[in-house]
């Protein structure tokens, strides 16, 4: 019921307004709470992500596809809601950005194919259709093997309309190595460096990005064969920018990792946030830059 998973709702009641959709959370208290901006026909059914694979499992049964939102996903291993889904022969999909979580989860490629339970991970925004503007891009090189070097880059004014766990998942990205592919090796580096200027177009101009974690680097390079693959974000005002790298230098990388205190601090920070949103907009805006 929060801000992905209620558009992916009210996206889902549009396109098909026939279909029974359920909210899966926790807490009862936050699905009411939310009640006013989800789709009518929605009902509750309590899941738990750390609830063990059998709950899992009967939470999801019966189900005809679940989507599953509930981030953040920084610090999570375990594909166990993607494992119960496969338990149960339900089709499944998710907007994963942790790259070890992402990696777990595609390593069930072979129970899902024994079930016949067709299972697509990180498919948001970034990562996701980002993934395929890379592929895109890399065709047009040649295909495979082609590109010596990929960039992503991200931008948002202001949170681009993300709600507190979206805050709070950029907050724990400040403490997650960036994982990156410089010469055909895979590295890992401090995360909001190398600050770079990209052009996204008509209408959102230049922008200051930072490098940032993002699991389609090296999904993309090892599947289209790209030896140098990076992926950078930045906001808008440029403060927020500023402010990330001052978060990054003060606070010791123990407290960034602490998803309870992170989500605190972004509910906190919501209302000054949302005063800027009102100033300057919910723009998103993404590119990817090929070489070959």
């Amino acid at each position: 019921s929060g801000r992905v998973g209620g558009s992916t709702l009210k996206w889902l009641s549009k396109l098909a307004p026939s279909l029974e959709l359920s909210v899966g959370g926790r807490s009862e208290q936050s699905f009411q709470a939310a009640r006013s901006r989800l789709p009518a026909q929605c009902e509750f059914v309590q899941v738990d992500l750390d609830g063990g694979d059998v709950a899992l499992a009967e939470a999801v049964a019966g189900s005809s596809l679940v989507v599953h939102t509930a981030g953040p996903f920084q610090q999570r291993t375990d594909p166990a809601l993607m494992r119960a889904a496969i338990k149960a022969g339900v089709p499944y999909c998710d907007v994963c950005d942790e790259l070890q979580l992402a990696r777990n989860a595609k390593a069930l490629d072979a129970d899902a194919a024994a079930a016949g339970v067709p299972c697509v991970v990180s498919c948001g925004i970034w990562p996701g259709v980002s993934a395929l503007m890379a592929a895109e891009a890399v065709n047009k090189l040649g295909g495979t093997g082609a590109c010596e070097r990929l960039e992503f880059s991200f931008f948002t004014a202001g949170t681009g309309g993300a709600g507190p766990t979206i805050v709070s998942a950029t907050f724990l990205l400040l403490a997650t190595k960036v994982a990156m592919y410089v010469d055909g090796e895979l590295v890992e580096e401090e995360p909001w460096l190398d600050r770079q200027v990209r052009d996204f177009g008509e209408g959102v101009g230049e922008h200051e990005c930072y490098t940032l974690d993002n699991p389609d680097v090296p999904t993309t390079a090892e599947a289209l064969g790209i030896q140098s693959c990076v992926s950078r974000f930045g906001t808008y005002p440029s403060f927020w920018n500023g402010l990330f790298g001052g978060l990054k230098a003060a606070l010791p990388t123990s407290l960034l990792m602490d998803r309870g205190k992170m989500q605190g601090l972004a509910i906190f920070s919501m209302p000054i946030i949302r005063a800027v949103d009102a100033l300057v907009g919910g723009t998103n805006a993404m590119r990817v830059d090929a070489w070959g």
